[in-house]
């Protein structure tokens, strides 16, 4: 197995060396531009106080909210402040790198570039459609991007909920208590491959998601809500318009007769309409069952799911 996990690290170096040998020629004829391309893919280039602030503020804001709630004494805000679990490092890392703009660094590094080059290599060879250009009504326009944005959150989520891809996601289900930060909780390379899908998202309407503000922070607020420690329901509205923090709970739960429901991010729509809404009373206990992460501490729990990751795709193609 080792053998063919070198292989297969040895074969992804030779293809991305290949796709990336014009880029590699600025090292040497100019390293400001190389610095500059570099900068722009990991999208170290893209940050601003002006967006850490936006950040930290819908944080505090849902924070406020988790409080009102349930309380300081079982916040999440007074777990990260102190007593911090194994599982509450591994949110803050995550967090930590999200807002200060340095994941997609940590992607590329982790999969030397290659997410990056399947991005670029679709955008070359797939037909741009531009649905935004087309339509006149913004009203009509900010509705299409919410929906087919939500839409393809359940896909990928739902392809991460199979092998081999389950082996990556596990690191965010391995967080054994909800910390509104838990949220930003994934593997570098399942980020990696939720950035293949939004190409896509990208090809069909002309912008991406996060050109609409309001859109993208007001997603990031209710993500927080749903990783909170709270168990709404929301009635009605819950069970037929949006996941409700009780329904995110049950996904996250380490019963199997759970596993895989409620992959909704936003609307729940999708999990009536493909048979994935659970709803249930019964006391949800959250995490993963006999895993190795949360142990080891962040950065060699990136490692060992990419070696697990690499090992699942080893196994499924050779049973296939």
């Amino acid at each position: 197995m080792k053998k063919k996990i070198i292989l297969l690290l040895s074969l992804i170096v030779i293809l991305v060396v290949i796709y990336y040998q014009e880029k590699f020629s600025l090292i040497f004829s100019n390293p400001k531009g190389f610095i500059d391309l570099f900068l722009n893919i990991s999208r170290i280039a893209s940050f601003s106080l002006y967006a850490l602030a936006l950040n930290m503020g819908i944080f505090l804001l849902a924070a406020i909210v988790e409080i009102m709630s349930i309380g300081w004494t079982k916040s999440s805000l007074k777990r990260i402040l102190s007593n911090r679990s194994k599982s509450t490092y591994g949110d803050l890392w995550c967090w930590a790198l999200s807002i200060f703009n340095l994941y997609d660094l940590f992607v590329l590094l982790f999969s030397f570039g290659l997410f990056y080059a399947t991005t670029s290599l679709v955008m070359h060879s797939v037909y741009e459609v531009h649905l935004v250009n087309k339509i006149g009504s913004p009203i009509v326009v900010f509705m299409l991007v919410f929906a087919i944005s939500d839409f393809k959150h359940y896909i990928w989520h739902y392809f991460m909920h199979k092998r081999p891809f389950w082996e990556l996601h596990k690191y965010h289900h391995s967080a054994t208590e909800f910390n509104l930060i838990t949220t930003t909780r994934g593997h570098f390379l399942e980020k990696g491959f939720l950035t293949i899908i939004d190409v896509f998202v990208f090809l069909l309407l002309g912008v991406p998601p996060e050109y609409f503000i309001f859109l993208a922070f007001g997603r990031e607020f209710y993500a927080f809500i749903l990783h909170a420690d709270l168990n709404w329901s929301l009635g009605w509205f819950g069970k037929y318009i949006l996941i409700s923090p009780k329904a995110h709970k049950i996904h996250h739960s380490n019963d199997e007769n759970h596993f895989g429901k409620n992959l909704g991010t936003f609307f729940n729509w999708w999990d009536h309409l493909f048979g994935t809404y659970m709803d249930t009373d019964e006391e949800i206990k959250i995490g993963v069952k006999n895993t190795t992460y949360n142990k080891n501490g962040f950065w060699m729990d990136m490692v060992h799911g990419t070696k697990d990751f690499i090992s699942a795709t080893l196994k499924v193609r050779n049973t296939n």
